[in-house]
C-alpha cells in the first residue's frame, strides 16, 4: 500500500499525495490502464478522485506502508 507519492509532471509541475492528509484515503498506481488513482474520503455529496495519466509523468518517487520501501520510476515517452 502506497503511503506517499510524489509525482513529477512532464510540464515541470511536483505534485505531493500522503495518505490521512487532506482526505486522502487510498493511492494506487495501476499500470495497465497507464493511470495514478488518488482516492479521497467518502464525503455526503460522494467520493472526490484524481486521475493523473501515466503519459503526462515524468518521473514518480513513492512510499510503501507495509516495508517502507522507497521506489521510484521513470515513465517512457
Amino acid at each position: 500500500m502506497i503511503e506517499r507519492i510524489e509525482v513529477s509532471m512532464i510540464n515541470e509541475s511536483v505534485h505531493n499525495f500522503r495518505r490521512g492528509e487532506f482526505g486522502v484515503e487510498n493511492i494506487e498506481i495501476d499500470e495497465n490502464r497507464g493511470l495514478i488513482e488518488i482516492i479521497y474520503s467518502s464525503k455526503e455529496i460522494g467520493t472526490k478522485m484524481v486521475i493523473i495519466p501515466l503519459t503526462n509523468v515524468e518521473k514518480i518517487e513513492y512510499i510503501e506502508k507495509n516495508t517502507q520501501s522507497i521506489g521510484e520510476g521513470k515513465v517512457k515517452s
